[in-house]
Formats: C-alpha cells, structure tokens, sequence
C-alpha cells in the first residue's frame, strides 16, 4: 500500500469533525498539482507522527493531522523551492515564510492545527514562524500545553524525515544543520530539543519503517 493510500485510509479512519477531512482532501489534490515531493513528504510525516504519538500516549488523531497540515503554507510558494534542488539564502529566506502562512490558512477553520502548524519550526531555538506567546489567551494552560507537544512531535517529525529523504541542501541551511549521510543525527536532535529524548527515541524507531 502506498502512502498515499494510507494516508487516505486514516483520514477516514480518523472520521475528523469540523470539516478537517475535507480540508485534507483538499489539502491533497492541490499540493498534488505542482508540489509532489511536499505532499510525500507530508504523508510521511502524518504516519509518522501518528505511530510515535500512539507510542507516547499523546492524541494520534490530532498528531497525525497536524503532520498532515503542517506544510500546507507551502502551497503559496513556488514549487522549485522544493524540488530537491540546491537553494540559496534568499531562497530559504523566503522558505522559511511558509509556517505563519499555513496558521493564516487554517486558523478560520482549525485552529489547534493551525498553531501547530505555525508553531512547528519555532519550537527549537533560533526557529521561526508563531510563538508560544501567540496562543490564545483564554485557553487552558493543559489545552496550550497540547499544542506545544503535537507541534514539537511535528517539528522531530519533519527533521526526520527530512533528513532521511531530503537530496537538496535544505536540511544543511536549517538550524538543525544535518546531512543525510550524519551518523550522529539522534545527538543532533537531543542537542537542538533539549529533554525530549522520548519522543525522539520513539520518532527514530518509528522512522525505521520509511526507511528500510
């Protein structure tokens, strides 16, 4: 079964409200179009984020559609950014813009998905997109405290697979600074999420199936 089909399949599976099924559907056929490897990536990084939230007792279904959504941003960019080609500075520069747009893009619809999906490059240091200040001020400190763990599973997602599947250099211009061949890529991420050791262990292990 292809990711593609998995991914379908959870989406029913996970028989989302308000209308978030619909909106991955949508998500789907339009990154389709022009932004390929995006969209694999982005199935990859649901699964993902899915199968390790199960191991970490967090909510598999909202883990799994803010991997799902959390690059939905770059549907406003060109798709040569992400063509595995290489990028310059600028380029990343303008990159790096597509975590606030994804927040822009859902929070009308799905806010806890949107400020994870804002907040999933700005949960390490010298990351950017939302801030933890931007929550919502009248939400409960455990529902805030949600999202910050889906979000930073998101984030160890993301680099994860990034790093396992990424040809270009844009793992090596991120703050992470790994490369594809880097044999020490756990200590890398311990070093850049400071006390998640867990959730990285449990993102690693899960990450196994994707590349063998």
């Amino acid at each position: 079964m292809t990711y593609s089909e998995r991914v379908l399949e959870k989406i029913k599976e996970h028989k989302a409200g308000c209308n978030l099924g619909h909106t991955s559907m949508v998500f789907l056929a339009l990154i389709s179009v022009n932004h390929v490897l995006v969209k694999v990536h982005c199935e990859r990084v649901a699964l993902l984020a899915e199968n390790a939230a199960r191991v970490l007792d967090l909510d598999v279904k909202a883990a799994f559609f803010a991997g799902l959504l959390h690059d939905i941003g770059k549907l406003t960019l060109p798709s040569g950014l992400f063509d595995d080609g290489e990028i310059d500075a600028e380029e990343y520069q303008q990159i790096k813009t597509h975590a606030i747009a994804a927040y822009e893009i859902l929070d009308d619809f799905h806010l806890f998905i949107a400020l994870c999906a804002g907040l999933h490059h700005a949960v390490y240091e010298h990351g950017y997109g939302l801030t933890t200040e931007e929550l919502p001020k009248n939400w409960p400190v455990e529902l805030k405290n949600k999202v910050i763990r889906i979000a930073t599973l998101v984030s160890i997602c993301d680099f994860v697979d990034a790093a396992s599947h990424r040809k270009s250099r844009f793992i090596e211009a991120s703050s992470l600074k790994v490369r594809k061949e880097d044999s020490s890529l756990r200590d890398k991420l311990i070093e850049q999420y400071p006390n998640k050791e867990t959730t990285i262990d449990a993102v690693l292990e899960a990450n196994q199936e994707f590349v063998a």
